[in-house]
C-alpha cells in the first residue's frame, strides 16, 4: 500500500560533493575563536566555507590544480603577520562522520534563522507557545530533527514535539511542602523526595540543570568568588547579570553538578541556582492523574496523521520561504524537498489467537482489539484457584465481596474454576498492618493472595511486593479500591484481573501457531533510575515450551555495562538454557534475542562485547556454533519516524497493525525494519524499529 513518512528528501545539485581541507596556521595558534577570525578576514575571495578552527569544508575546489593555497592576515592585539596553508585532505565519502556532521550543521544554522530556541538537543518555538493558565503550564512547539544517508538518498527526519513547562519555580514548590508538612521533622526529607533528580529549567539562559541536592545552608544573601576574586552575593550577581531580583534571600540554594561535557569545558565545581529563578520541568505524578489536565494537553501534544502532516507541510514551508534560508542553502547548491517522502509498504495477515479445545479468535486489520472473545473462552492451560485469601481494610468491605463475587461469576467462562477465599479484613488501612497480617496469610500457604490497596499513591504497593516477591515467594495480586468503586465496567476489570491471576498460577490465557521447532526467545532490557544516578536494573525473560507461552525471568541490579554482561545477563541466559535443557530434555537448536534499552550510540559497544560474550555463553553451556542458530535483534520503541497511509494532505490516515517497512526510511548499514505493531484511536500510531 502507498506509505508516507515524516521524512524530507535533500536535494543537491548533480555532482555534488563536498571536499575537506586542512588549515595551518604559523606562528601557531591555539586559540579556536582567534584562528576562526584569521579566515574569515578572506571570506570575501574564498568560495562559501564551513570552518571549525582546524578543518574547512567546501563544495567548491579552491584551485583547479588542487596545490595548497597561502594566504596572510594580520592579528589584531600584537599586528603580527600569520601565514594560513590551506591543503586539500580529499572528497568526504557520504559514509564518513564528518558528512552527515556537515548536513546538521547546515540544518542547526537553518533553525536558529527561523528564530528557534534551542533547549537541550531540540528546537522550540516560544512565539507559538500555548498556555494552559489554570494547570500552570505552559507548551512550546518544536521540532526533533536529524539528517542521515537512508537507503538511496539522505533524507531530513522532522517529528513535532512538545516541550511542557511549567510556570511554578521551585521555591514554589518548596513552600507548597512546607504548608504540607507544617515545616517540621518531615520538611527536609519531603522536599529533598520530590526535588532530587528533578530536571528544572532556568528561564533567564533557556538552560537545563539536574538537582543533585539541596543545600540548606546556603542563601541568596551569601557571597561567592567572582571572576576577578572579588565578591559578590548570589542577589547582586542575578540582579547585574541578568536583571532579576530575588524576593526570598532565606531560601536555601540547589545543586548540579555539571554534566560531563561542561567539565570537559572547564567548569569543575559544583552549579549553585537559585530556587526562585528555577521552573519546574515535566509532569508531576499529581498532574499526571488530573484527566482533565492531561486530556486538555492531549488535544495539542497528540496530533492526529493529517495534524501531522499539516504541521510538516508547514515547517517545510518555513524552510523554503524564509529568504536568508534559501540563500544560505543555495550557497551550498542544496535544497529540500517541499513533500513527505512517499513509498510502499505491506501488510502482515492477523493472527489465529487460540485458547484450549475450540476456542480461538482474531482481529479486524483496522483496530487490533479482540477482548470480546472473552466472554466465552476456554484457556489454553489453567492454574488451581481453589485456595487462595483477600485482604482488605475494613472502609473496603463492601466493594471487595461485591469484586469477589465477580471474579467467580467470569471464571467459568475463562475456563477456570475459582473457590471461595479466605477473608482477612484489616482495622486501617496503613502499610504495616497490611505486612502484618500477610505475615500470618503467607504461613496458610494459599495458592495466590489478593490485596486491596487504597491507591496507588502511597507506599502500600511496594510494601506488599517487596513482602510477596523478596521476603516470602508467594503469586500476589493486588487491586486498588478506586477501581473497585467505580461499578461502570466491573465485569470487564473482574475478567482481566482473573486472567492475570490465571498467569500467575502458571496458566496459559491463549498462544499462537508457532511453526520454528527448539526455538527458545530471550527478552532483555535495563531500566535506569534517574534518581539514583549509575544504578540500573537489568532482566532477562526466556521462553521454555514450544509455543512461548512460559518463561523463566531474572532481575539483578548492576552499576555499570561490564558488570551488566558478566554478572547479569550471562549467568541469567546459562540459567535458562539448564532449565530449558531440564524441561525439554534437549537444548534449544534456535535463539532469538529481543534486546531493547540500546541507543543508536550503543550499538558498537554492543557488536563487539555483549554478542561475544553471550556467543560464549552458548558455547559453555555445550552449545557449538555450527548446532545453534543465533539472531540478536535490537528493539527502539523511542524513535521519531511516523508513518501516513494516503499520499495526499487531507487524506492522511494511521497504518494498520502488521505494517511492514523495510525500504526508503531505513539505514543502508543496518539489516532493519519497522514494524507497526498496536492500533490507536487517537493521535499518531508509533512504530517499532528493529534493527537484526
Amino acid at each position: 500500500m502507498a506509505c508516507a513518512s515524516n521524512y524530507f528528501a535533500l536535494v543537491a545539485k548533480p555532482n555534488w560533493r563536498l571536499l575537506q581541507y586542512r588549515v595551518d596556521m604559523s606562528p601557531d595558534i591555539d586559540h579556536t575563536g582567534v584562528r576562526k577570525a584569521l579566515l574569515y578576514h578572506h571570506k570575501a575571495t574564498l568560495p562559501k566555507f564551513m570552518f571549525d578552527g582546524t578543518v574547512l569544508f567546501t563544495t567548491t575546489r579552491l584551485n583547479p590544480n588542487d596545490a595548497p593555497i597561502v594566504l596572510t592576515s594580520t592579528r589584531e592585539h600584537d599586528k603580527a603577520t600569520v601565514t594560513i596553508t590551506i591543503k586539500l585532505v580529499g572528497e568526504v565519502q557520504p559514509t564518513d562522520y564528518h558528512y552527515m556532521q556537515f548536513f546538521n550543521i547546515v540544518l542547526r544554522s537553518a533553525m536558529e534563522k527561523m528564530q528557534l530556541e534551542l533547549i537541550r538537543r531540540n528546537y522550540y518555538d516560544p512565539k507559538a507557545s500555548i498556555t494552559l493558565g489554570q494547570y500552570k503550564l505552559e507548551l512550546w512547539p518544536g521540532y526533533v530533527t536529524s539528517i542521515r544517508q537512508h537507503e538511496s538518498q539522505i533524507l531530513l527526519c522532522c517529528e513535532i514535539s512538545c516541550k511542557v513547562l511549567r510556570t511554578d519555580t521551585v521555591l514554589e514548590q518548596i513552600e507548597e511542602i512546607y504548608k504540607r508538612t507544617g515545616g517540621a521533622g518531615q520538611f527536609r526529607p519531603s522536599v529533598e523526595k520530590a526535588l532530587l533528580g528533578a530536571i528544572v529549567i532556568t528561564r533567564y539562559n533557556n538552560s537545563t540543570y539536574r538537582i543533585d541536592e539541596i543545600a540548606w545552608d546556603k542563601h541568596p544573601s551569601d557571597e561567592f568568588e567572582g571572576r576577578n576574586n572579588e565578591k559578590i552575593t548570589y542577589m547582586k550577581y542575578y540582579t547585574d547579570k541578568y536583571n532579576k531580583s530575588i524576593r526570598d534571600p532565606k531560601q536555601p540554594l540547589i545543586v548540579s553538578m555539571p554534566k560531563v561535557r561542561e567539565q570537559r569545558g572547564g567548569v569543575s565545581g559544583p552549579i549553585y541556582l537559585i530556587p526562585e529563578l528555577c521552573n519546574m520541568t515535566g509532569l508531576s505524578d499529581e498532574q499526571r492523574a488530573n484527566f482533565q489536565l492531561m486530556k486538555t494537553m492531549g488535544e495539542y501534544t497528540r496530533q492526529g496523521p493529517d495534524k501531522r502532516a499539516e504541521t510538516l507541510a508547514k515547517f517545510s514551508e518555513r524552510l523554503s520561504s524564509k529568504p536568508e534560508i534559501v540563500e544560505e542553502l543555495q550557497a551550498w547548491n542544496l535544497k529540500f524537498s517541499k513533500d513527505l517522502i512517499q513509498f510502499r509498504a505491506r501488510i502482515l495477515e492477523p493472527e489465529m489467537i487460540l485458547g484450549a479445545g475450540s476456542s480461538k479468535a482474531t482481529y479486524q486489520l483496522d483496530n487490533a482489539d479482540w477482548g470480546t472473545a472473552f466472554r466465552k473462552w476456554n484457556s489454553f492451560s489453567v492454574g488451581n484457584c481453589q485456595k487462595w485469601a483477600v485482604v482488605f481494610s475494613n472502609r473496603d468491605e463492601a466493594v471487595t465481596k461485591e469484586f469477589v463475587n465477580s471474579l467467580k461469576k467470569v471464571a467459568p467462562s475463562l475456563g477456570m474454576s475459582m473457590g471461595s477465599p479466605k477473608i482477612f479484613m484489616l482495622t486501617d488501612n496503613r502499610p504495616a498492618t497490611y505486612i502484618q497480617q500477610l505475615d500470618q496469610v503467607i504461613d496458610m500457604k494459599p495458592a495466590i493472595v489478593m490485596i486491596v490497596i487504597p491507591n496507588n499513591k502511597g507506599d502500600h504497593y511496594a510494601a506488599v511486593k517487596k513482602k510477596c516477591c523478596i521476603e516470602k515467594p508467594i503469586p500476589s495480586q493486588c487491586v486498588t479500591s478506586t477501581v473497585l468503586s467505580k461499578p461502570k465496567g466491573l465485569m470487564s476489570v473482574a475478567t482481566k484481573v482473573a486472567i492475570q491471576m490465571n498467569s500467575k498460577l502458571g496458566g496459559e490465557p491463549w498462544a499462537v501457531k508457532i511453526p520454528l521447532k527448539d526455538t527458545m526467545v530471550i527478552g532483555y532490557d535495563t531500566y535506569h533510575d534517574s534518581a539514583q544516578k549509575g544504578r540500573s536494573v537489568g532482566a532477562v525473560v526466556a521462553s521454555m515450551n514450544s509455543t512461548f507461552t512460559k518463561y523463566l525471568s531474572v532481575a539483578n541490579l548492576h552499576t555499570n555495562p561490564a558488570q551488566e554482561l558478566n554478572d547479569n545477563m550471562c549467568p541469567a541466559i546459562a540459567k535458562a538454557l539448564r532449565k530449558y535443557a531440564e524441561i525439554n530434555g534437549n537444548l534449544p537448536a534456535r535463539i532469538i534475542m529481543y534486546r531493547d534499552g540500546v541507543g543508536d550510540g550503543q550499538i558498537p559497544y554492543v557488536m563487539e562485547h555483549e554478542i561475544a560474550a553471550i556467543q560464549n555463553c552458548f558455547r559453555a553451556a555445550g552449545l557449538t556454533d555450527d548446532q545453534l542458530l543465533f539472531t540478536y535483534i535490537i528493539v527502539s520503541k523511542r524513535i521519531n519516524t511516523r508513518f501516513f497511509t494516503g499520499t495526499k494532505p487531507g487524506q492522511y490516515g494511521n497504518p494498520n497493525s502488521g505494517t511492514v517497512v523495510d525500504d526508503v526510511v531505513t539505514l543502508p548499514e543496518r539489516y532493519d525494519f519497522f514494524l507497526i505493531s498496536q492500533s490507536v484511536r487517537q493521535g499518531t500510531v508509533n512504530p517499532t524499529s528493529y534493527n537484526v
